[in-house]
């Protein structure tokens, strides 16, 4: 059976800026390399000065997916997800009450079209944030809650959420451990596997 390594993230760019090292690393390695993004990265902000160009902010959405997609060839990524929700923005702005954000989504719904992915992948490993998410956003703090119920569920043969049958598994959850690298994220990981589940290296 194939060693697959999935990270559940909350943006396009989270996959470069929280494990992307570690991805790397094991896609060199010979791993199955599986990313899932939460959202579209719709509320995103243009922090690059050479990037903050008429009509640029209102391409946000395709210009990250641009970005996305250059991100998973460089590292090198078996298999990209979009799980299809709108980036839900930062706490207290107007993006938080559009009905598609992801902090809107219902989480029994949300968490089913996880649970399909990673019955279909049967990922050893499962990466995600921490329940502060990394940082107190609203998408970040999502991606938490709906991660954790998925991997629960996907195991359960009586949880019949997704489509793919169970996947077997034996569930251990790693102490979080501090990250060098933006925002503390990819700090859990479960396993079933006879490998080590691996440590965030950038």
């Amino acid at each position: 059976m194939p060693r697959t390594l999935l990270a559940v993230h909350a943006h396009p760019d989270d996959e470069s800026s929280k494990g992307a090292g570690t991805f790397a690393r094991y896609a060199d390695e010979g791993v199955r390399t599986v990313i899932v993004t939460c959202t579209g990265g719709e509320a995103g902000d243009i922090l690059n000065p050479a990037m903050d160009n008429p009509g640029n902010l209102e391409r946000m959405p395709e210009l990250r997916r641009q970005e996305l997609a250059k991100a998973l060839e460089i590292l090198d990524v078996s298999q990209h997800y979009f799980l299809g929700y709108r980036d839900s923005g930062m706490p207290d702005t107007e993006t938080n009450k559009h009905p598609d954000a992801f902090a809107n989504a219902d989480l029994d719904e949300a968490v089913g079209r996880l649970v399909r992915i990673i019955r279909e992948e049967r990922p050893q490993v499962v990466l995600t944030y921490d329940e502060n998410g990394g940082y107190p956003h609203p998408d970040h703090v999502r991606t938490h809650e709906v991660s954790v119920a998925a991997f629960d569920a996907a195991g359960d043969p009586a949880a019949t959420r997704g489509r793919a049958s169970p996947s077997s598994r034996r569930s251990s959850t790693t102490s979080p451990r501090p990250h060098a690298g933006a925002c503390g994220c990819c700090t859990r990981a479960w396993s079933s596997a006879d490998w080590t589940a691996p440590t965030p290296t950038g």
